[in-house]
């Protein structure tokens, strides 16, 4: 601490009064007596007489001056010449304005005597002369020229803004001054000195921003919340050189590192004790971190914590809250501008890999230099112990390894790529793991370590385990709260062994399969699958290319027997199942023709596997691998050569006694094997029953196969006994009883001998036969020389008990027997078919059902069976003409009573398909006919024993189909079109009188009417039953019609339908499709079936409902008023037949009279053949021209009212009859349906033209002459109907006001529907001259007139219209001219 001092001894001191010399002459007595003597004045004797005089003077003088005058000088003397330090100033409890200070210090030069030292006014306190507050100090004294300060008071802060500076210079800076300036009163001598100034320099040790400052602990114990980071504690010792301490309460601070800040964090009830090391317990968040340069930051400050190397932190004041709440400014003015350098840094570099486990480790010998093999392992794991708790994931590792072996470093695995990692907690949360691959890395032999490589790998082939060390330092990414972190340069040095391959003898080596694989002239080269177990943590791979191989030399009974050869060798930890190759090489050696003979003969044989110094051209390896020798068992070969034989007897067997054997051989090899001689005996039961000798033969077998060799000559001996003594042998060992042989042999010897059936009761001589030959096995011993591949050999085997299997050609011993009884039987019986039915007719084959009877079969219980089937022959007029052949099957017949047939498929082939087409276009016209039924070859079974070659001829009569004229067709439709035609539909039965059915499948019938083939029906799926009646549902087309004669028949057709008829028709034979396709003998035969059939009426059809003559021309111009020429452009008809396909009517023609009423005819209308149409479903329109309505000459009259309501009546109604023809397209074609009968009531719209009026307009006088005034005018008529009437010159009686003023003339008058203008000349000839005057003058002056208009019987020179001119009555109104004359 820095005290303030004395001025130098060559520096005026300021004194707080004036100076003067007058006042230091007062005192030049004083001070004389108080400098110091030049020698001991007590050593003069005449110092002490004056002395004596002088104490007299003093204290009677002195005294009171000294009291009253010197006294303040000296003590404001003194005042500024002591000293004022401080040795702890405790700030508490600060505030923006206040704080609390307690305060310890001394004084020092205070003079020679005691005193009291008041403050009566509060201390100000100054910095850089700037005020920064004041304190009150209460009372405290000094004596002995010191005296001591300690006093608790409150500091009133002046100026914030000042005292948040001099905080901040307090903190860095390693000194300050403070002025301190008051009144202070002193007392002393018994007298008060008041108003002393006091005014002193504080010099003080600042805390200088803390230097020397120490992390005690660092710590990152936990994950904060989600996404804030990792907790942070630390405690820091920090080292305060200043006298000052200040109760902080709450301070915050940022921590960082070069520019990375790395959180915030704080400390609750801080203090900083002066002049001493004060701990801070600060905890906080480390903050999650996102760009690559603050991860980096963050990596190499963790790397080097880690590694026990110092990293740089900084720490900036933030915030102090003294009550943890609030914030004091001038102190955190003071803190933010504080920067701590600390250094962080672990008191020793950090183990925090424990240990390292290779776990299974791989050599893999793929590159060039043996000393450099590939190493990995899958599954490294590396304990580590974080000395934090916060989480972390490692993800990637990097490490870089140095094996020490024999106490030095041997090899380095440098793996530097970074690799995925996994990383795993321990169960009981202390530590952690991480689990790796080493990926595939050169394991670097050292090149003076290859001896120390060699016996390394030798231990590890041949040793339990073999220790060695890892050192290196490892890198590894970790996922932690704050972000991937890459911490490098982590040290490691743990122990590992690796468990060795002990030679691999652990468990032995077996040989799973030997497959012989090839042969050569010197040996067999054989295949082998092996299990062979590696005990150790090691993998070997010797790579690819030559020096891959490895080789062992295999051995038996001390005899070199051949090499196994591994092309590479792959061991992995555990059980291995490899392949390898080898070569047999038994020639010449004693043990090598045993083992090949153990190996023949399916006995396992141990053979010796050594290794030696040349097993493999990897160096390291073949030291090792020379110390490998194992035992394995080698397998023999577990497959007979002989599997079965097979037994066949031939026809002539029984004459020449030679059968035929063949045997199937195996093949275990995959080389072929073939056999070059056999010779060999065929014993049962101690008897030869033959033998085989054959010295030449080849029997070539391929690899890995069985063949059956060539049938053999096998001499058999076939004499009774040798039959007999096999057969009951065989008997015994199966527990049959073979007494019913001997009745068979009885019988055979005389056929017409009778026995009753009962004997043969249950007895079934093949299955006999069968059964007692079932399981024979025969003793083969032979001698053969066979090859394998090139390999050339000798065997001689004995097999017993080869399994012997006999076919159904053992029974071809029978017949010699049991043919001449068969015969006999099948001549006597008879055969009759009750019905046929033949199934999916085809081309060449069909199945039929039969059913029928064999009768007279015998005394056996027969199966008879037809090999060659039964021919069928069509007796026609004494020749058997062939049709087919029935595949018959066996037909099982009763002993003494036949056999009844119900045969279903029997397949039948037709064997000639124009007779076929015969016989069946005979058989559908026919009552009856015949067929001829042949077998040959036929196999009677009796008691079960197949007996050949019988043959039977049979006549069988059936019933024919008689032209199926029962056809009946009870409803048909036409309900619609088809591609080409109209479709028809109806609903038939059709008996068929036959014995005989068949299923015709899809069969189409033409159908002709009038000799005109109209169109066809059809139907799917017809089966004609044996006599039986089938109904038929058939569809089928009235097909278009091109040619006149077709297009009239089908006319017809209609025609006598409609009327009501039934069309007689002729059904033909079309087509016949049965289900598997055409069939051309069925075709032909069908084609020629003709059947007359008639169509059911459906009763007279009114087809013609409704006639209206929207229009209508009438012209009676013509020379004959009763024969009136007509003309429509609309006439409408409604029509109705009783069918639903499509028609439209094109053309139509008519002869039609009117009827006035129904049944009277009054005129004919003859419409010639034109053009019609359909407008609506059910509604023709057609119109023609100029063609002749004659009156009956009896009519006219009726035809005159008829004319007369026509025009001046709103309507007539009338009927039509008679006939029309039409001509309909429809899709069977353009068809004319005559004559068909027309009754209907019509109506026709009249004229009306008295109801319209008249209307003259364009009045125009023209001339005059002395009879008359001519006046020319047009007439307008209104037309509401449809009616035009060509009328010609028409003349109406003009009135007015009762008199009759004239005739208008109308030329060539002509009334169409609607308005009609129509000119006339107007003679007025008036029948009285004043009308005519009053008329004129009126008309002249512009006045209205109304004019009566009207017909009379000479309007016109048409009688027909006479009447209806007559009837004419009109009125018009004229208005005269309204221009003045002048």
């Amino acid at each position: 601490m820095t005290e303030t001092t004395k001025a130098p001894s060559n520096q005026v001191e300021h004194l707080p009064y004036d100076e003067r010399d007058e006042d230091y002459h007062e005192f030049e007595e004083y001070d004389e007596v108080t400098k110091p003597a030049a020698r001991p004045f007590y050593k003069r004797r005449k110092y002490w007489i004056f002395c004596a005089i002088m104490t007299v003077i003093i204290v009677a003088v002195a005294v009171p001056i000294a009291l009253f005058v010197i006294l303040p000088k000296v003590a404001q003397s003194i005042l500024n010449g002591s000293t004022m330090s401080f040795d702890d100033i405790q700030i508490t409890e600060p505030t923006n304005t206040t704080l609390q200070m307690s305060m310890k210090g001394t004084l020092g030069d205070t003079g020679p005597f005691s005193a009291t030292i008041q403050f009566p006014e509060p201390i100000q306190v100054y910095y850089n002369e700037k005020l920064l507050g004041s304190m009150n100090l209460k009372d405290t004294k000094a004596s002995g020229g010191k005296g001591s300060i300690s006093d608790s008071t409150t500091f009133n802060i002046n100026d914030a803004e000042a005292f948040g500076s001099f905080s901040a210079d307090m903190m860095n800076n390693p000194t300050f001054t403070w002025v301190l300036k008051s009144k202070i009163t002193l007392k002393a001598l018994g007298r008060t000195v008041e108003n002393l100034d006091l005014n002193k320099a504080l010099n003080l040790n600042g805390m200088g921003g803390f230097p020397d400052v120490k992390i005690l602990k660092f710590d990152l114990p936990s994950d904060a919340a989600p996404g804030q980071g990792i907790n942070l504690q630390i405690d820091t010792a920090m080292n305060n050189p200043s006298p000052i301490g200040i109760t902080l309460g709450t301070i915050v601070l940022d921590i960082s590192t070069g520019t990375t800040k790395l959180g915030q964090v704080r400390a609750t009830g801080a203090s900083l004790m002066g002049k001493s090391e004060s701990v801070l317990n600060l905890t906080g968040t480390m903050y999650p971190q996102t760009t690559p340069q603050d991860l980096a930051a963050v990596s190499a400050l963790f790397s080097a914590y880690i590694a026990g190397q110092a990293s740089q932190t900084e720490a900036r004041g933030v915030s102090v809250l003294p009550d943890g709440v609030n914030e004091v400014g001038w102190l955190s003015v003071g803190l933010k501008s504080m920067v701590l350098k600390v250094p962080l840094q672990s008191p020793e570099p950090l183990n925090i890999i424990k240990s390292i486990e290779l776990g299974a480790m791989g050599m893999n010998w793929t590159n060039a230099d043996a000393y450099a093999p590939l190493a990995n392992s899958p599954g490294v794991i590396a304990a580590f112990q974080m000395p934090f708790g916060f989480s972390l994931n490692v993800t990637q590792v990097q490490n870089n390894m140095t094996v020490v072996y024999n106490g030095k470093n041997m090899a380095v695995l440098n793996a530097a790529d970074w690799g995925p990692a996994v990383t795993t907690k321990d169960t009981n949360g202390t530590g952690s793991s991480i689990n790796f691959a080493l990926p595939p890395t050169p394991f670097a032999i050292n090149a003076d370590s290859h001896p120390d490589f060699d016996d390394f790998v030798t231990k590890l082939t041949v040793g339990s385990s073999q220790a060695f060390t890892v050192t290196g330092f490892a890198g590894t990414v970790a996922q932690t709260p704050i972000g991937e972190v890459r911490i490098t340069g982590i040290p490691f040095k743990s122990d590992v062994s690796l468990a060795g391959l002990q030679g691999l003898k652990t468990e032995p080596t077996v040989i799973n399969s030997l497959t012989v694989i090839g042969g050569l002239p010197t040996g067999l080269q054989i295949a082998l699958n092996l299990t062979m177990v590696n005990p150790s943590q090691l993998s070997i791979y010797t790579g690819t290319g030559d020096r891959a191989a490895v080789t062992f030399a295999m051995m038996y009974q001390g005899d070199n027997v051949g090499t196994v050869i591994f092309p590479v060798l792959d061991l992995a930890p555990g059980q291995n199942v490899r392949e390898a190759g080898a070569l047999f090489t038994p020639t010449g050696t004693t043990g090598g023709q045993a083992l090949l003979q153990n190996y023949m003969t399916n006995k396992p044989s141990v053979v010796d596997i050594f290794g030696s110094a040349s097993s493999s051209g990897i160096a390291p390896l073949a030291a090792g691998l020379a110390q490998v020798q194992i035992q394995s068992n080698m397998p023999g070969n577990p497959a007979q050569l002989l599997l079965g034989t097979s037994l066949t007897i031939l026809d002539d067997t029984g004459k020449t006694g030679v059968a035929m054997a063949s045997v199937i051989v195996n093949n275990p090899f995959i080389p072929g094997l073939t056999i070059k001689s056999i010779k060999s005996t065929v014993m049962y039961n101690g008897r030869q029953l033959g033998a085989i000798d054959i010295p030449d033969v080849t029997i070539q077998v391929p690899g890995m196969t069985q063949q059956a060799s060539q049938p053999l000559p096998l001499t058999m001996d076939l004499s009774i006994d040798s039959l007999i003594s096999l057969m009951v042998d065989q008997a015994k060992v199966n527990n049959l009883n073979s007494a019913p042989i001997i009745a068979l042999s009885q019988m055979a010897k005389d056929p017409s001998v009778k026995i009753p059936s009962s004997v043969f009761a249950g007895f079934n001589l093949p299955t006999f036969v069968k059964a007692a030959m079932v399981g024979l096995k025969v003793d083969v011993s032979m001698q053969v020389d066979v090859l394998v591949g090139e390999y050339a050999t000798s065997l001689t085997l004995t097999q017993p008990g080869v399994p012997t299997a006999t076919d159904d050609t053992i029974l071809k011993l029978l017949p010699i027997v049991g043919t001449p009884i068969a015969q006999a039987i099948v001549d006597l019986a008879t055969l009759s078919f009750t019905s046929v039915m033949i199934n999916s007719p085809a081309e060449t084959d069909f199945t039929t059902n039969i059913n029928g009877l064999i009768a007279n079969t015998g005394p056996f219980d027969a199966d008879i069976s037809f090999p060659s089937g039964s021919s069928v022959a069509w007796i026609n007029g004494g020749s058997e003409v062939s049709i087919g052949q029935i595949a018959m099957p066996v037909v099982a017949a009763k002993a003494d009573v036949g056999a009844v047939l119900a045969l279903t498929n029997v397949p039948f082939h037709v064997t000639n398909g124009g007779n076929m087409g015969d016989f069946v276009g005979y058989s559908l016209k026919a009552e009856s006919f015949e067929w001829s039924v042949v077998a040959t070859n036929m196999t009677v079974t009796a008691m079960g024993a197949p007996i050949p070659n019988i043959s039977m001829k049979k006549t069988v009569t059936l019933k024919g189909f008689n032209g199926l004229q029962g056809l009946v067709i009870q409803k048909f439709d036409l309900p619609s079109n088809d591609p080409d035609g109209i479709h028809l539909v109806l609903t038939a039965s059709l008996p068929n009188p036959s014995n005989v059915g068949i299923e015709m499948g899809t069969v189409q019938f033409s159908n002709i009417y009038q000799g005109q083939e109209l169109g066809f029906v059809q139907t799917v799926g017809l089966k004609l039953l044996p006599e039986a009646i089938t109904p038929i549902a058939m569809e089928g087309t009235l097909t278009k019609q091109t040619s006149e004669a077709g297009l009239a028949a089908l006319g017809d057709l209609f025609r006598t339908t409609l009327n009501g008829g039934s069309p007689n028709l002729i059904v033909k034979g079309k087509s016949v499709t049965p289900a598997g396709g055409p069939v051309s003998w069925l075709s032909s035969a069908f084609g020629s079936l003709t059947m007359n059939v008639s169509l059911p009426s459906i009763g007279k059809q009114d087809i013609i409902t409704g006639i209206t003559l929207k229009t209508m021309t009438l012209d009676f111009t013509g020379p004959d008023p009763y024969s009136v020429m007509t003309s429509s452009d609309n006439i409408e008809a409604n029509y109705h037949i009783p069918f639903a396909f499509p028609l439209n009517i094109v053309q139509v023609a008519e002869d039609m009279n009117i009827q006035l009423p129904q049944g009277n005819n009054v005129a004919n209308l003859k419409l010639p053949l034109g053009p019609a149409q359909t407008i609506s479903p059910g509604v023709l329109k057609t119109a023609y021209a100029n063609q002749p309505l004659n009156v009956d000459g009896s009519h006219h009259e009726t035809f005159n009212a008829f004319s007369k309501i026509l025009t001046t009546g709103p309507g007539v109604s009338f009927f039509l009859a008679g006939t029309a023809d039409t001509v309909a397209d429809t899709a069977a074609g353009a068809v004319t349906i005559p004559g068909i009968a027309v009754s209907v009531q019509s109506t026709m719209v009249g004229m009306n033209l008295n109801a319209g009026g008249a209307a003259i307009t364009n009045i125009s006088i023209t001339g005059g002459t002395p009879q008359y005034l001519e006046i020319h005018q047009n007439v307008v008529l209104q037309n509401p109907s449809g009616l035009t009437v060509k009328v010609g010159e028409v003349g109406f009686n003009i009135g007015y006001a009762g008199h009759a003023m004239g005739r208008a003339v109308v030329a060539n008058m002509v009334l169409v529907p609607g308005a009609n203008t129509l000119p006339a000349i107007f003679h007025m000839t008036p029948d009285s001259d004043a009308v005519r005057d009053a008329f004129l003058s009126g008309f002249v002056a512009g006045a209205s007139f109304t004019l009566d208009v009207t017909g009379a019987a000479d309007s016109t020179t048409v009688a027909s219209l006479q009447d209806a001119m007559a009837s004419v009555k009109l009125s018009s109104t004229i208005t005269g001219i309204t221009d003045k004359l002048i």
